[in-house]
Order: C-alpha cells, then structure tokens, then sequence
C-alpha cells in the first residue's frame, strides 16, 4: 500500500511539473531577426525570445522600444539610450508575460 501511495504521488509530482513547467521553445538567431517591425517585434534579451508586438503601443518610452525589434536588445534592456539606467523591476515583470522561446 506504501509504495502505491509514493508512485501515485510521483506521477501526480511529474503530472503537475509538465503542467506548470512547459517545454522551452527555441529559436535561432536568423529566425528572431525576421521580426523586427513595429507590426512583428521580437526582442532577445539575455538568451530569452519575447514577442512584444502587443506591447509596443503601451511602451513608455515609445518608440524606443523598436530599436531593439529583431536584435539581442539585452544591452539596450539593461543600459537604456536615454542615459535612465536599466528598467525597473516592474518592466522586468512585465517582460515575462511575453516570452516565448530561448536562442539555441
């Protein structure tokens, strides 16, 4: 009965790790700079893929945020061209709703 009770709990574990732990998708390089318009913006910050196209309107800094569409914007993510330093927290937040895959 033990030993029942331990299998049935590891696969409810395992059942439970997929469900919340989905696969990562991975993309290469060439395919992250095919989006690079305000219509189709992919940014790749620290070896992560976001799509942002949905969030481009409702950037604060405007049309800042395309600069970096098509590219690794990690630097650009983390040392803003307007000299403001890296984004808050918050925006770092934001971010994670959008991702979508690694580079490979």
């Amino acid at each position: 009965m033990k030993k029942i009770l331990i299998v049935l709990g590891l696969i409810v574990v395992v059942g439970l790790g997929y469900f919340f732990l989905k696969p990562v998708k991975l993309y290469s390089m060439d395919e992250v700079t095919k989006h690079a318009s305000r219509e189709d913006c992919w940014l790749l910050i620290e070896g992560r893929v976001y799509d942002v196209t949905k969030f481009v309107p409702m950037h604060k800094g405007k049309d800042a945020i395309l600069k970096g569409c098509g590219k690794d914007a990690t630097e650009m993510f983390n040392n803003r061209p307007n000299g403001s330093g890296s984004h808050s927290s918050m925006a770092r937040s934001i971010m994670k709703k959008f991702a979508i895959g690694k580079v490979n």
